[in-house]
């Protein structure tokens, strides 16, 4: 039976629609810890229970009726969160329909559903979300609905910063998207977030169909997903300059205040150019450029050349990192390690191109296959070659392409290691800036893994992940805008924060507990525990800030689900 290790048949019965329906005295109780939007009906189905002296459950229907029982698992402390943890299961339950755990009779949870095509809407508004981050364009209420808003930075005249090389003329470079909370717009983390999304293009070309997101390119008989990332695509290739290299980010000196973007009014720069910058920039658009090669040949052909020549570029400066100068302050992205970006490139080169020099250096500087946590746009970027690498293993002698599978599914293996120890049946240990995307990222690599193999463990872990994304963790949020009982309703998001509207613009991935809390001189967090190191205040840039990163392991991994369990 599936998912064996995590069921106490013994201790399970079924009960069926006869019983009297529970007087329930507390409801959407903080101690029930679940996904607060359900579960495939073949998925696993796993909650937890914090600080309370219960040994069962029930799960009840609609009208309140007890349709399934079983026992809770004693978990222990959890150090993370300071909290006595239970945990139950109701895997085998199955049946469609709206439900609530319920404890000692009269206790129950957030709603909750089981369902197929579970994470449709979902993981559509976390695409979406990059619509409503398009610079130099206004939304349109027939595609925003009440989050329209006039176009705001057409960047048509950007200056040259003097930490770019250049110190007159100004770079037509608009469109693409805003990075963060903030108006800027950096290359390093718009290629990692595009290549996540490239990656789940490669495998699943139509998991978004055309006209899924009401986005002004639907209808074109293309996928809006190819689509809203070919908007980013072509700002990115905006940022070359002539001799190869690219410019590293476009922002002001300094961040706004809280303004919608038609009400900005500081100086766009062009900021520094450097070998990260120009390394990632070659390997999302030769990664891109095979991708769309027949829904826009023209594009393919321009993007790869631009790529070739960024990697020329970088070849001859192997060295260059950036350091915000003395006169700015916008996000810094700072990078001085660069063997795993020029491993990205060539992956991405060799696979489009199949030309030996690409291969060669892939041969001759192979790097430590890892995820390491911390800074994902800079630590996964050897994963995004990883993953395009195991997906073309034809491209690969079979030395490579075996070590390549047999590294991947120890590394999985390591995550499943620490998801079955681990009292929230999660694998994070750490928890930094932007903790959502580390732990997504965790999903991505199980959801790879069993693409690989076929093991249903793999996909199980992704699932027990995701969980965590949408309640299942200490601080009870469901991390995705607009989804969820519990809601995060104060993102750090300038749009979100000043245009007028309660909600906050669906579909995006609050950072999640930081338990560095580096604005902790600006909000006053309510717990010291790691796993709870996070506060729904729009001025907690260090743990509720939104940003492109923490949305595109999210679009994969929904979107992978959605492909192998609806």
């Amino acid at each position: 039976m599936k998912n064996t290790v995590y069921l106490f048949i013994a201790s399970i019965f079924i009960l069926f629609a006869c019983q009297t329906p529970k007087t329930i005295t507390k409801t959407d109780s903080e101690n029930i810890r679940l996904n607060q939007l359900g579960y495939y009906p073949a998925s696993v189905k796993q909650f937890i229970i914090v600080d309370m002296n219960v040994s069962d459950f029930d799960i009840i229907n609609e009208e309140n009726k007890v349709v399934f029982s079983g026992e809770l698992t004693q978990n222990g402390l959890w150090e993370a969160s300071g909290e006595e943890v239970s945990s139950g299961d109701f895997t085998v339950f199955n049946e469609p329909g709206k439900y609530r755990i319920l404890l000692n009779d009269s206790v129950a949870s957030y709603p909750f559903e089981i369902k197929d095509n579970l994470y449709e809407e979902a993981l559509n508004a976390a695409i979406k979300s990059y619509y409503f981050q398009r610079a130099s364009m206004p939304i349109d209420e027939s595609y925003g609905g009440i989050y329209k808003r006039a176009a705001g930075h057409p960047d048509d005249k950007c200056l040259y910063h003097p930490s770019s090389g250049k110190t007159t003329g100004t770079l037509n470079s608009p469109g693409g998207w805003y990075d963060a909370g903030d108006y800027g717009k950096y290359i390093v983390n718009a290629s990692l977030s595009v290549g996540q999304m490239l990656n789940l293009i490669e495998i699943y070309p139509d998991a978004i169909s055309d006209g899924a997101l009401n986005i002004p390119e639907s209808g074109n008989g293309v996928s809006d997903l190819w689509d809203e990332l070919k908007y980013e695509l072509d700002w990115i290739l905006s940022m070359q300059d002539d001799d190869g290299g690219v410019y590293f980010k476009l922002t002001a000196l300094h961040f706004g205040g809280f303004i919608m973007p038609e009400d900005y009014n500081l100086d766009r720069y062009i900021i520094g150019k450097g070998t990260a910058s120009t390394l990632n920039f070659a390997a999302v658009l030769a990664q891109a450029s095979r991708l769309y090669q027949n829904i826009d040949s023209s594009w393919s052909e321009k993007a790869l050349e631009a790529s070739k020549k960024a990697w020329k570029w970088a070849v001859l400066n192997t060295d260059v990192p950036f350091k915000n100068p003395k006169d700015v302050s916008t996000g810094e992205y700072g990078d001085d390690i660069f063997s795993d970006d020029f491993y990205w490139a060539a992956t991405e080169l060799y696979i489009t191109t199949r030309e030996e020099t690409y291969q060669t250096y892939l041969t001759e500087n192979p790097i430590e296959y890892a995820h390491k946590l911390t800074d994902s746009w800079k630590s996964f970027v050897r994963n995004n070659a990883f993953h395009s690498l195991l997906d073309n293993k034809n491209l690969l002698n079979e030395e490579l392409a075996s070590s390549l599978n047999a590294n991947h599914l120890s590394l999985a293996e390591s995550i499943i290691e620490k998801i079955d120890t681990n009292p929230y049946r999660i694998a994070l240990e750490q928890y930094e800036w932007g903790s959502n995307s580390d732990i997504l990222n965790q999903a991505m690599i199980l959801c790879m893994a069993h693409r690989i193999s076929g093991e249903e463990k793999y996909l199980t872990g992704a699932e027990q992940i995701n969980d965590y994304i949408f309640g299942k963790n200490a601080t009870g949020y469901s991390f995705l805008t607009g989804y969820g009982s519990k809601q995060v309703m104060f993102p750090h998001h300038r749009p979100s924060g000043a245009d007028g509207i309660d909600m906050p613009i669906p579909g995006f991935i609050a950072g999640g507990p930081n338990a560095h809390k580096q604005d902790k001189q600006n909000v006053t967090y309510t717990s010291e525990f790691p796993a709870k190191a996070y506060i729904d205040e729009q001025a907690s840039f260090a743990s509720n800030e939104v940003c492109l990163n923490w949305n595109a392991p999210a679009v994969f991994v929904m979107a992978y689900l959605q492909q192998v369990r609806k």
